[in-house]
């Protein structure tokens, strides 16, 4: 039986004049996440969370999901503006927090 769940797949080379978007998404089982630019999809991926992350609030998963995404595509967006959407509420005022968790601060 084939897992529906696939490594990281490039659908159309990026041009890299124009700025990108990551749309990213957590569940309580796995994580996905699309590169878009010009509201065009150029990469997608999806991935199972280990036992230990669906333990952890819904807040924690948004965030890390943000960050493996940056880290998954970095490569295409390290000289360009990005913006990330996400649907998670709390996490933007992430930045004006006053107490952060230890997996916050890292």
């Amino acid at each position: 039986m084939k897992s529906i769940f696939m490594k990281a797949l490039v659908l159309k080379l990026p041009n890299f004049d124009k700025d990108f978007e990551i749309h990213s998404d957590a569940s309580d089982f796995a994580i996905g996440g699309v590169l878009v630019q010009k509201g065009r999809p150029m990469a997608f991926d999806n991935k199972k969370l280990s036992e230990m992350k669906r333990k952890w609030p819904t807040h924690e998963k948004e965030m890390w999901v943000i960050i493996h995404y940056l880290k998954t595509w970095g490569h295409y967006i390290s000289s360009k503006d990005v913006v990330v959407w996400t649907d998670n509420v709390t996490l933007k005022d992430f930045a004006i927090q006053l107490k952060l968790s230890s997996k916050q601060v890292r």
